[in-house]
């Protein structure tokens, strides 16, 4: 058993710690995973027979652009060139990893076990407390937040909505636009509008991430674009083309869309919605978001991209 000790960056919600400590869970030869967000920090204990430690970093990776160093206090048996490091653990924890290698994998095992066995009877729990979204899906590693509080929003016409405006079910999407999670998303609700076209409608909001260099701008590009009525088929243009974003590029899809080049260009320039984007994040924040994407169902909160069954899953259990 090897142990490893590695600085996280990139990480900016609670929800990219569950998508990270998923991804590395699910690699072949990682025993436990651990992933705080205080410390922007991670622990995986793992088999270097099955997995090296560049597969692990990897996996950070893979969970969301995020980045990993490894910190000193690793155990440094899984060297790539093969030499012997020198270990940096304290001597008493050393003397018990030689004298108890078995036991302290047991007594770590039960740690992990017994932590997530209380997360997810509290999700249980919780999920229990409010009949808005089936108690199944509070069981998905505590993804579905604060089941026990609906928040209230108040759409109006200033809104961005798509679908029904007199919909039964309103979804709030707090999104940015340069967020890789959020692009699944945005395949997903598309999905979930094909399949409910009267039954639901989704209301956008922006929430850009200050790590993504062009959140913010992408977002006040859709918002110039929506003053010429061209928001939605703007918000599509930016999840359709998340890899090549720069403002030269907003600015020639504003006229590949047919808006006003002139218009659009100065309203970009002059930053006119920047306001308007920090009042929607601010707003997110009050309600609890802390990542994205982040959607409100009926004003209940589902963290992260979650598959497509999870959605229909609460849509249909508020139909009934």
């Amino acid at each position: 058993m090897n142990k490893i000790n590695f600085k996280i960056r990139g990480m900016s919600c609670n929800a990219c710690v569950q998508l990270i400590t998923k991804e590395l869970k699910e690699q072949h030869g990682v025993i436990e995973a651990k992933v705080d967000f205080e410390s922007n920090s991670g622990l995986v204990m793992y088999d270097k027979t099955k997995i090296q430690k560049q597969g692990i970093f990897d996996a950070v990776k893979k969970a969301g652009d995020y980045q990993a160093q490894e910190l000193g206090d690793s155990d440094g048996q899984d060297k790539a060139d093969g030499q012997n490091a020198t270990p940096t653990f304290s001597k008493s924890f050393l003397k018990g990893l030689l004298a108890g290698g078995v036991a302290v994998f047991l007594l770590l095992n039960i740690f992990f076990s017994v932590s997530y066995k209380q997360s997810s009877l509290q999700a249980k729990a919780d999920s229990a407390k409010n009949n808005n979204l089936p108690q199944k899906q509070a069981q998905d590693a505590g993804i579905i937040q604060d089941a026990q509080t609906v928040q209230t929003f108040t759409i109006t016409k200033d809104d961005h909505i798509r679908g029904n405006s007199n919909a039964n079910i309103t979804l709030v999407e707090f999104s940015d636009f340069q967020c890789p999670f959020c692009e699944k998303q945005y395949q997903t609700l598309k999905q979930l509008q094909k399949e409910y076209p009267k039954e639901i409608r989704l209301v956008y909001k922006h929430f850009p991430l200050g790590f993504h260099q062009y959140a913010q701008k992408a977002a006040e590009a859709s918002e110039c674009a929506s003053e010429q009525d061209g928001f939605w088929e703007y918000h599509d243009k930016l999840f359709e083309n998340q890899s090549s974003y720069s403002v030269e590029n907003f600015k020639k899809w504003a006229s590949d869309l047919g808006l006003k080049s002139s218009q659009f260009n100065n309203c970009l320039d002059s930053g006119k919605y920047a306001q308007k984007v920090q009042a929607d994040a601010k707003e997110g924040q009050e309600k609890g978001v802390d990542g994205t994407p982040a959607t409100f169902i009926n004003g209940q909160l589902i963290s992260g991209a979650l598959p497509y069954a999870t959605f229909k899953e609460a849509i249909d259990s508020l139909l009934k």
